[in-house]
């Protein structure tokens, strides 16, 4: 004899079912590739760290080369010194430890001080900006328009925000899983979204930029240890820029 046949209420009943396996059969493939991306990706990181730190504070870090304006005003002649002692006999004031880059002018300068508490996030969404769809003129956009970063400035950001893109994105992935996102920290015990970007993209960024919140010895949104901090820059940025 034929099975009865099912009623429309039972063939949504199976039919529900079979959706509900195949989404979470699609959730656990997902979460397994994630988590085997982000651990390939914490193995570079891991690996390449030191060696980022290294380059970019090396012990001469705060000896030179210097970035150094003559006065602290948008109209300040800002250069590159070989050494401190140049900046001193110069009656110059450090401005930030390294070469000037892109980003060391008032304007670049004024937003690592009044940004410092938010700018790490603020990036971030200018780099989801080239998700689904989106491209690195969206990116660059949002730098220098939602940011406010000159063009040169915000190119800088622009390509180290796509080669973290490029580099870190399944350590991003888990980072939204595991409700971590705004999690700054860097370090090798805390591999995280800004710990890879560190590693990985910033022997490329901070010399193009120059100026970083470390090397203008601001105290940012992402905990840096004493040694990255560029002590002998000792402006009153608060006073330099009007801005608590």
């Amino acid at each position: 004899p034929k099975p009865p046949k099912r009623s429309c209420v039972e063939q949504l009943a199976i039919a529900f079912k079979w959706l509900l396996w195949g989404i979470t059969s699609a959730f656990h493939l997902y979460l397994t590739v994630v988590n085997i991306g982000a651990t390939a990706q914490q193995k570079n990181v891991r690996a390449a760290l030191p060696g980022t730190f290294a380059q970019l504070y090396p012990p001469e870090f705060k000896i030179g080369p210097i970035c150094a304006w003559n006065e602290s005003t948008p109209n300040a002649d800002i250069q590159t010194f070989d050494t401190i002692d140049e900046v001193y006999a110069a009656n110059y004031s450090v401005v930030h430890c390294g070469a000037c880059g892109a980003c060391s002018n008032w304007n670049d300068l004024s937003l690592q001080w009044t940004t410092r508490t938010f700018l790490a996030e603020e990036a971030q969404k200018c780099v989801q900006k080239s998700l689904l769809g989106g491209t690195a003129d969206d990116v660059q956009e949002c730098n220098e328009e939602s940011i406010g970063f000159t063009e040169q400035c915000a190119t800088c950001w622009t390509e180290d925000q796509l080669c973290a893109k490029k580099n870190c994105v399944f350590i991003y992935l888990q980072s939204m899983i595991v409700n971590q996102v705004s999690n700054f920290n860097v370090g090798l015990g805390d591999i995280t979204s800004a710990t890879c970007d560190e590693a990985l993209c910033g022997p490329e960024f901070v010399p193009c930029s120059g100026a970083t919140r470390r090397r203008m010895n601001i105290i940012s949104d992402i905990p840096r240890p004493i040694s990255q901090q560029c002590t002998i820059a000792t402006e009153n940025w608060a006073e330099v820029f009007n801005h608590p």
